[in-house]
Order: structure tokens, then sequence, then C-alpha cells
């Protein structure tokens, strides 16, 4: 079983995905401490309306379940994820490098991976609760499913460009400091261009992160919430066709 490219290929895909995605990575909370090398994010610059107005309608990301889709030069997919009951169903492909599947169930997370040789056929199974609190799995952190208050936090400067349409850029050392990759960009990850799109109602209905800026082969990456309130039913693999993941795996994954 080929463990170590599937590691080294799935951190590397959970890792790109967590610049798009506001619930990935590491989980961010008032009762978080600053240490170990992380500190404290600086308040923002950002207009106070505007952030406000851009605050509120990303915490509506943790009131409903929703659909979510993802395109960007290095990955496309998309799925469903239903914070109260802490639920998902994401599919990524990755091109070449094969299509990846993760389903949450709680604490619970199953990955497969199909179009990438040597690996098992099987459901992996991990315990995201094992991973540590910036394990890459964490797609629903604790007391903030949606992933709001972590795309807010990295909010360095916003503005509202026309009624319902927002651009400014994102820190991502604010909250993502114990990430390696993160700090080894240096001042590139403190000033990531985003723009943003909020409904009548005001939800979050799009963010585009100019991720170019990161590695020129990155592009942007869209990720646009819609089907507000859809229904979400995930179920566990059965136990016959998973299997635990590697600890290897385990610790790639962690945090």
């Amino acid at each position: 079983m080929n463990t170590r490219r599937l590691a080294t290929t799935g951190v590397a895909l959970v890792a790109a995905l967590g610049l798009a995605l506001t619930g990935c990575g590491s989980k961010t909370g008032e009762d978080t401490p600053a240490g170990n090398g992380a500190t404290a994010a600086p308040a923002s610059s950002a207009p106070a309306d505007a952030l406000g107005e851009l605050t509120a309608a990303a915490q509506k990301l943790n009131e409903q379940s929703v659909r979510m889709d993802l395109k960007s030069s290095v990955m496309n997919g998309g799925g469903v994820l239903d914070p109260a009951t802490k639920t998902g169903d994401m599919t990524l492909n990755m091109g070449t490098s094969g299509k990846f599947r993760v389903v949450i169930v709680g604490d619970d997370a199953y990955l497969k991976v199909t179009g990438m040789a040597g690996l098992p056929k099987k459901w992996l199974h991990m315990d995201t609760t094992k991973l540590g609190e910036s394990g890459q799995l964490n797609l629903m952190p604790e007391g903030d499913p949606g992933g709001a208050k972590k795309l807010i936090d990295a909010v360095a400067e916003v503005k509202e460009t026309s009624e319902g349409n927002y651009a400014g850029t994102l820190d991502y050392t604010r909250t993502m400091a114990k990430d390696k990759d993160i700090a080894a960009l240096g001042e590139k990850a403190k000033a990531v261009p985003f723009t943003a799109k909020v409904d009548d109602q005001g939800r979050l209905t799009e963010i585009a992160i100019d991720v170019s800026v990161l590695h020129e082969s990155l592009g942007t990456m869209t990720t646009t919430y819609s089907d507000f309130g859809t229904p979400v039913s995930v179920r566990k693999p059965a136990a016959s066709e998973t299997q635990e993941a590697p600890e290897e795996l385990i610790k790639a994954f962690g945090a």
C-alpha cells in the first residue's frame, strides 16, 4: 500500500483546499490560547461596516445545511455539509492525482481515493478527535461548524465594492499560525486577495481567493454556496467496506 504517496498527496489536497474553504484547517476560537509559536491575531483594519456585514453573512454558514462547490486550476468538486449534525459528503477531483471523497459523520472521517495506483479500494477511517486541533480533516470545527470565525479572523482588509459585493485581503498567518507551509510563505501569506458575494438574504454565496500570489500554479479558487437548507443524508460506510487508516496517514493529516 503506497501510504506515503497518499499521505503526501492527501495533505497537499486538503492544505490547498483549506485556502478556499472557510471550514478547513486548524480550529480557531476565543478559547484557543496563543502559544507554541502562535500569536494572537491583530485587530482587522477593515471598515467596521463592511467587516460587520461580511461577518454576519459568513456566520449564516453555521445556521443551515448547504451545498458547496469548488473550482480551481488544481482541483474541482463539491458536496453538502450540515453544521447542525456535523455531517458532510465532499468529492474532489485532482485530475491525474486521483479523486478524493471525504464523508464526515460526527467525529468520524472516511476517505476513499480512486485513480491512484497501489491504494486500497476500501474506505479509510480516521477519528478526527485524534488528529489534533489542527487536523487537516477538521472540516467543521467545534463551535464554528461553518468556519465563519476562521474566515473573518483572516480578513486583513475589506470594502464593499457594490451592493452585496466585497473585496479585500486575507492574512493566513492569523488563523494558521502553526502551519509550517504557511509560515514558509512569509509575507505572501499576509496579503492574499479575495472577493465575496452576499445574497439578498444576507448569506455568503461566493468567495474567490487569488492564491496565485502564493504559487502561480494555483490561480483563483472559487467556492460557491447554494441550496441552503438542502437535506443532507450521510451514512457511515459499511464495516465490510472500511479499514482503519494507517498510522502514517493519520500523522500526515494530524496537527
